[in-house]
């Protein structure tokens, strides 16, 4: 008896991966390279505090003030046909990565033309082979200039951010598939200027906050006529860090209305002004909380968790998903991974969250691609090197060597024909 069933994908489904520049290119002096070296230090003491004894014990080098450092990343920049394989492997139609505007414009006004030319090359090399690119503009790092005269909360830097993308626009646009003009803005502001967890570690800052929503609204909305100026047809979007909360107990009153607060808040307050200015949703998910009345907030079951203890639930991205369906617009799943050093769950991860997204699909979504975060293993921002979120590891002690771990051959057989194969 045949217990197997087939999920049938979209034609022209997109199948890809994803990944940031700072977190995998390596070379880069930014806000977040001055920060690393300011808060290694820090970062070391907070992890004997901070993380379980599980968590200490399989990744003891979250006790190294290396891993903090971003320093080389994984040398992506300089191994971009080493990376360009392990798409090709992956069988992906897709790939979305990202430019570093600090890379770019190191100087104020001044443009780094041989990087320029770089990401030419790349993209080229992707275009040849037939993968279509999903590119972001931003994803939270910045010159140095710019943060010194106050990053997000200046208007000053709408200008500035304006005239980047114009030059990224103008050099690069005709081989560029679909666009993203910022990394999950919601993310920045929460952690920049609510908990302070990243720069420029303000806890908080009510009145920031709201300045740099609205600076970052104005600027998207700015880039995305401009795109759309050059390349009338162009998909342009925001990448949107979404969660699915939840009561814990679905008779509490206040656990409800917190849970209606929290998703509001993370998933559409920054969506509903600029749902006018995007082509599609790009949705990023990992994992959802439950929601309860005291403190500390949330208490998740956590029947099943990931390295960094994020708790497994993979039918959290079909009710985002849904909840889009009423802005009548495209998706594409730009991010969705798993923390997995041995690799243990991702492959079960990637087929669950496949599973019901396709079931979204067959209920009317409009689900158009689905990238994996992330193609390698990569620079972890605040958590550095030690979390594993590739299909690839990266062997950074010696040679760069990428290493497929098997799910990497599972997903790829997916990407191939477009078709999940699962247990009845």
């Amino acid at each position: 008896m045949n217990n197997k069933k087939e999920l049938k994908f979209p034609k022209g489904f997109l199948w890809g991966a994803s990944t940031s520049a700072y977190q995998i290119e390596g070379g880069i002096v930014c806000d977040w390279s001055e920060w690393e070296q300011k808060n290694a230090d820090r970062l070391v003491r907070k992890a004997k505090t901070y993380w379980s004894a599980k968590q200490q014990a399989m990744f003891p080098e979250m006790f190294n003030r290396e891993n903090y450092i971003c320093g080389q990343a994984m040398d992506s920049y300089n191994r971009f046909d080493e990376d360009l394989a392990c798409i090709k492997e992956l069988n992906s139609n897709a790939y979305r990565m990202g430019i570093d505007w600090a890379r770019i414009e190191p100087k104020e006004g001044e443009f780094n033309a041989e990087a320029i030319k770089h990401y030419r090359a790349v993209l080229q090399k992707l275009k040849d082979n037939n993968i279509k690119v999903n590119l972001t503009l931003w994803h939270w790092t910045m010159p140095l200039w710019v943060y010194n005269q106050g990053g997000w909360m200046s208007e000053k830097t709408i200008t500035d951010f304006v005239r980047y993308s114009e030059t990224i626009i103008r050099e690069l646009g005709d081989l560029v598939d679909s666009w993203i003009t910022f990394n999950e803005p919601m993310m920045h502001i929460g952690h920049g200027y609510l908990d302070g967890k990243f720069p420029p570690n303000k806890r908080w800052s009510i009145l920031n906050i709201f300045l740099v929503f609205k600076n970052l609204i104005k600027t998207h909305k700015m880039v995305y006529q401009i795109i759309h100026n050059k390349f009338s047809q162009a998909q342009v979007s925001i990448a949107m860090t979404t969660g699915f909360p939840e009561p814990a107990h679905k008779w509490n009153l206040i656990e409800v209305l917190m849970a209606r607060a929290a998703y509001y808040l993370r998933n559409e307050w920054f969506l509903n002004r600029v749902k006018n200015f995007i082509d599609y949703i790009g949705v990023n998910y990992y994992h959802h909380d439950r929601i309860i009345w005291y403190p500390p907030f949330k208490k998740n079951l956590n029947k099943e968790i990931d390295d960094r203890g994020w708790e497994l639930y993979p039918q959290g991205i079909y009710y985002i998903l849904k909840g889009y369906k009423k802005y009548q617009k495209p998706i594409l799943i730009l991010e969705n991974g798993t923390a997995d050093a041995e690799d243990r769950i991702r492959s079960r991860y990637i087929k669950e969250h496949l599973r019901y997204i396709h079931r979204a699909i067959s209920e009317g979504v409009d689900v158009r691609g689905y990238f994996y975060w992330s193609l390698t293993d990569n620079f972890e921002w605040a958590e550095g090197y030690w979390p594993k979120f590739g299909l690839y590891a990266v062997d950074r002690e010696h040679d760069f060597k990428r290493i497929a771990r098997p799910s990497a051959k599972v997903y790829g057989e997916i990407c191939k024909n477009g078709i999940l194969k699962i247990i009845k």
